[in-house]
C-alpha cells in the first residue's frame, strides 16, 4: 500500500530520503511505496531484455529500467515518477545521456508493471500522456496481459500468450506476449 504525505516535496528532498523504499512525487506530495516483489521484478527484467534486444542493434535510442526518475511536471508543484521501464528514442536518449539526476525529458514509451503497492495506474497513464509520452504499457501479472495506451487512440489489450505485441513508437518491434511473462 502506498503512503502519501501532505507537504509539498521536491526532487532534491526526495534524494535525501532513506534507501530501501520506492518514492515518487505526485503533484508535490511524496508517495512512499514498498519495494517491488520478485514477480514484478522478473517481469520488469523480461520487458527490459525484450526491448533492449530490439533497440540496441538498431541504434533506436536507450532503454532504462530500475525505476529511473522522470519529471512529468516541474511547476507549479513537481510530479516525478519512477517508471518501471522507459524507452527514449535517439533525441531523448541524447538529452539524458550522461545526465546526473532525474530525466527532464519524457520517455517515448513508459512501461508500468501493475503492483498492489502502486497508486492508481489510470491516473499515472493520464499523467504520462499529458507529459508527452507517446505510448504507455500497463503489464498485468495477474491476468498476464498488456494494455497499450497512446494519445488519441483507444486502449488496446493483448491477453493471449501467443498474441503479437507491436509498438509503433519503435517501428518494426514485435514480440509474443508470453515473452514478457516467462
Amino acid at each position: 500500500m502506498a503512503t502519501v504525505t501532505k507537504k509539498p516535496w521536491t526532487a532534491d528532498e526526495l534524494c535525501r530520503l532513506p534507501k530501501g523504499w520506492r518514492y515518487e512525487i505526485d503533484d508535490g506530495e511524496l508517495v512512499i511505496m514498498s519495494p517491488a516483489g520478485s514477480r514484478h521484478a522478473q517481469i520488469v527484467a523480461n520487458v527490459t531484455s525484450v526491448l533492449v534486444d530490439f533497440v540496441r542493434p538498431r541504434k533506436l535510442g536507450s532503454v532504462l529500467s530500475g525505476e529511473p526518475g522522470v519529471y512529468l511536471r516541474r511547476e507549479p508543484r513537481q510530479t516525478l515518477r519512477g517508471v518501471d521501464v522507459a524507452f527514449f528514442a535517439v533525441e531523448g536518449a541524447q538529452r539524458i545521456r550522461g545526465q546526473r539526476g532525474f530525466a527532464e525529458v519524457a520517455p517515448d514509451l513508459a512501461v508500468e508493471v501493475d503492483d498492489p503497492s502502486e497508486p492508481d495506474l489510470r491516473g499515472k497513464v493520464a499523467e504520462y500522456l499529458a507529459a508527452g509520452v507517446r505510448a504507455v504499457w500497463i503489464v498485468d501479472p495477474e491476468s498476464e496481459s498488456l494494455t497499450r495506451h497512446a494519445p488519441g487512440e483507444a486502449p488496446h489489450t493483448w491477453s493471449s500468450p501467443d498474441g503479437v505485441v507491436e509498438e509503433p513508437v519503435m517501428p518494426g518491434f514485435s514480440c509474443r506476449l508470453r515473452d514478457l511473462f516467462e
